[in-house]
């Protein structure tokens, strides 16, 4: 019957994206770029393509099995099991799901790369650490706010509380790092009439560099417990303290 391949795949396709976005919760945005869409559409395609042949395979020689119970099943098979649990059926189901592997692992590789990729954008721009360290208090905030959420436990919330606060700390004592380093070379070309040395130019880099990385360490927690909105507030946040430095260049040129 029709039935057996059509209503297994029909089933299948929304149980394998709620599967989907309970695997990658904290992992990051299955539609967030036109890649990691197209890999997450091929993964439920694929999904229910299985589901239908198993159904349409299967069924007639298992008729006890309701149809909907085979999508249903192969929908879970993409999240990930104990080795405790692959056994009877869940042993068949990774056989018949065995084209999934390729497709999640490479979904993966593109979650994590999109999160470097915004990470990257999101800490790209600032021309010091004065700023640099100003958006990443009010990133803090942003996230501190946004801890107490229906659902997240008192133990879950302290130990994100306690990661945004010392993911915070790292910026800004590498910001700080930068800033001695900055004002030690300044104060010394100032009062010995010279040019940076490039040995103390390569402190400043090393430490701004140090003080970006620290910022996109922070940010990853921003991607991964935020909302898409939240990434549009924290890039006003961010043009806000870009303005501050056009603003800043302004004032200097007119004095």
């Amino acid at each position: 019957m029709i039935s057996e391949w059509v209503l297994p795949a029909v089933v299948c396709a929304p149980v394998t994206w709620v599967s989907l976005v309970f695997r990658f919760r904290e992992e990051g945005r299955l539609l967030g770029t036109l890649r990691s869409a197209a890999l997450t559409v091929g993964v439920v395609l694929w999904t229910a393509a299985v589901a239908a042949v198993a159904g349409g395979l299967l069924l007639p020689h298992a008729a006890s099995v309701p149809p909907a119970a085979v999508g249903a099943v192969a929908g879970t098979g993409v999240i990930p099991r104990g080795r405790a649990e692959q056994t009877g059926a869940r042993a068949v189901l990774a056989v018949l799901t065995l084209g999934d592997s390729l497709l999640l692992h490479q979904l993966a590789l593109r979650l994590r790369s999109d999160r470097a990729d915004w990470c990257d954008r999101m800490a790209e721009g600032f021309r010091d650490c004065w700023d640099l360290d100003a958006f990443a208090a009010d990133l803090r905030d942003h996230l501190l706010m946004r801890v107490d959420v229906p659902g997240r436990t008192a133990r879950a919330r302290a130990g994100l509380r306690k990661e945004i606060a010392e993911r915070h700390g790292e910026v800004r004592s590498a910001a700080q790092k930068w800033i001695t380093a900055e004002t030690r070379m300044q104060k010394a070309c100032q009062q010995q009439g010279r040019r940076p040395a490039p040995e103390e130019v390569r402190a400043v880099r090393r430490a701004f560099g140090e003080a970006e990385q620290y910022l996109r360490h922070l940010l990853e927690l921003g991607h991964a417990y935020g909302k898409r909105s939240d990434a549009r507030r924290l890039l006003v946040l961010k043009e806000r303290h870009m303005a501050y430095e056009e603003v800043d260049d302004a004032v200097t040129v007119g004095r």
